[in-house]
């Protein structure tokens, strides 16, 4: 070989060897936090399935509650996560074997039919996302980033595309938005929960003007009365996730720490807060029953419906009862 070709083939793989470790170095991506971000959305985001977010929280022990980012926080982004989501979304090419016997052949066949059916079923919403956002949830604290502050017509009492005044912790921007949250301490003791607070979303603001010290918003959304000196909260978009129909019924137990009638244009919905959540292998959609034992014996009041979970607790819909209002001390047991 050739003092001139050998000179090539170095030079070339000099070239292909940086592009290799290059590859391997970013299967970990570092990601800056924005505003509004969660995991859910960053996983959508980066990694083009907003489910995945579980396995990029894994990769960040640091973060306690998935719930809770902040803007410029550094999150760790397993992309080669996003490779997998690919080659999950390619079919692999189908080996049939030239003299495959007839018995096996239909058995493909109707196989192939089954999932053709499969792939038509319609998704629709869990539930209404109005539902979805009103619903709230249980906290160990109230979670808070400004308040609002009266308004130009002077009145206390606000609904639907009123113009009110709001002070925030922070400096914001026209087009920013607020949660307006109520927060009720829990007032019952349960056998696992005695503390805390029910999060109670009151509507959604958004900011329209900033002049000098005053800071003008409109509500966008009432879900409830808001009064002069409710309590802001950071906004997150909501999407009910779509479904086939076919829910988990897992075999896990719990206790109903509270329950709240919560009424909406759409309806009147009743809203239960369960004692398990994520660590304990609950899921948004799982269904189950509850029953109340207060009288010695188990007696069933409902069917329910997960549609929200934290990392201890869930939020859950009442999707029948029984004889009864599910309450605070029902317990949640499995669907049969």
């Amino acid at each position: 070989m050739s003092r001139k070709i050998l000179l090539q083939l170095v030079v070339i793989l000099s070239l292909l060897v940086p592009s290799f470790v290059l590859a391997q170095t970013h299967e970990i991506k570092n990601y800056t936090v924005k505003k509004g971000d969660t995991l859910w959305s960053i996983s959508r985001q980066e990694l083009g399935d907003a489910f995945l977010w579980p396995k990029v929280w894994k990769e960040n022990p640091e973060i306690s509650n998935p719930d809770r980012l902040y803007p410029g926080q550094v999150v760790k982004i397993p992309i080669y996560l996003k490779q997998a989501v690919r080659e999950e979304k390619v079919p692999a090419p189908r080996a049939v074997e030239k003299k495959m016997p007839e018995k096996q052949v239909k058995k493909a066949e109707k196989k192939a039919v089954a999932g053709k059916e499969a792939q038509k079923i319609p998704l629709k919403p869990l539930v209404n996302n109005n539902l979805l956002e009103a619903s709230g949830y249980i906290s160990d604290s109230v979670p808070s980033v400004g308040t609002l502050d009266s308004s130009p017509s002077g009145r206390t009492l606000f609904g639907n595309n009123d113009t009110v005044f709001v002070k925030t912790d922070t400096a914001a921007k026209a087009g920013d938005k607020f949660v307006i949250i109520k927060a009720v301490p829990l007032e019952q003791p349960m056998a696992t929960w005695s503390h805390g607070y029910i999060i109670e979303p009151l509507g959604v603001v958004e900011i329209t003007k900033i002049e000098g010290k005053d800071t003008s918003a409109r509500i966008m959304h009432a879900f409830g009365p808001i009064r002069d000196g409710d309590v802001l909260d950071t906004y997150h978009e909501v999407n009910s996730p779509l479904t086939t129909g076919e829910f988990r019924k897992p075999d896990i137990a719990g206790e109903v720490i509270a329950a709240r009638n919560l009424q909406l244009l759409n309806g009147i919905f009743d809203i239960v807060y369960l004692d398990k959540g994520m660590k304990d292998g609950i899921e948004i959609g799982d269904m189950f029953r509850t029953v109340d034992t207060g009288s010695g014996h188990t007696v069933p009041t409902g069917t329910i419906q997960v549609i929200g979970v934290k990392d201890a607790t869930s939020t859950a819909v009442v999707r029948g009862n029984i004889g009864g209002a599910i309450s605070a001390g029902n317990l949640f047991v499995q669907l049969k």
